[in-house]
């Protein structure tokens, strides 16, 4: 699969749909996703593709499209949305595929989100099905899909404090991902850019980066 179609589930994913060209549109509420004014991707040959929300107007449109920016510094354009008077914030993020079928961990439980356990764990608001390893009967690593829907999935992984550093996050993680693969759907894994700990376990896993991307969103106050 294309760098671009992966960019193009993971905004699906989210609620974000494509119009033509360069705009996007809301297509579905996502917890936790608000429609960004803009969502620029850098994929991993260094080729840029930007999306504008299609709702604003024309004329900011056309600012947006002509101010130039250098990856991953978006000053320009925060600059235009000032001058409209639009307060804005950034996240700059990192998604990666998995470039094999993880192999199968037989210590990794496959809980239900009513489990008791989960439900202590705090993982019960997500998918319905959690991977988890549990010591004296409690659950110390999981990973679930925060989102999912019928072609792809997103990670989010979590273990205890005092558990970690001794696999456990590897493990719940190739568990989630080998159950979306059989399941035919995508399993992707993302981080804030700047979140090392999350960036040093893609690494462990053997994860294949495939794009950055940038969202810029109206903060309303």
């Amino acid at each position: 699969m294309e760098p671009l179609a992966y960019l193009h589930l993971q905004m699906r994913l989210e609620g974000k749909g494509l119009v033509t060209g360069c705009f996007m549109r809301q297509v579905e509420i996502v917890p936790g996703e608000e429609m960004p004014i803009m969502l620029i991707a850098r994929f991993v040959n260094g080729e840029l593709v930007i999306y504008y929300d299609e709702a604003i107007s024309p004329d900011l449109q056309k600012q947006l499209a002509t101010a130039k920016m250098d990856f991953p510094k978006v000053i320009p354009y925060l600059d235009v949305l000032k001058a409209h008077h639009m307060q804005c914030e950034v996240g700059h993020y990192k998604t990666y595929i998995f470039p094999c079928l993880p192999a199968a961990e037989a210590e990794v439980l496959c809980l239900s989100k009513r489990d008791t356990r989960i439900q202590a764990f705090g993982f019960d608001g997500f998918a319905s099905e959690v991977y988890a390893m549990a010591c004296d009967n409690r659950i110390v690593s999981a990973c679930v899909s925060m989102r999912e829907n019928e072609t792809c999935g997103e990670a989010w992984v979590y273990t205890v404090p005092e558990y970690r550093k001794q696999g456990f996050a590897q493990k719940v993680v190739r568990a989630w991902a080998r159950n979306l693969i059989d399941a035919g759907k995508v399993p992707f894994y993302s981080h804030e850019i700047q979140n090392a700990a999350s960036a040093s376990l893609a690494r462990k896993l053997g994860l294949q980066p495939v794009f950055e991307e940038i969202s810029i969103a109206q903060v309303h106050v």
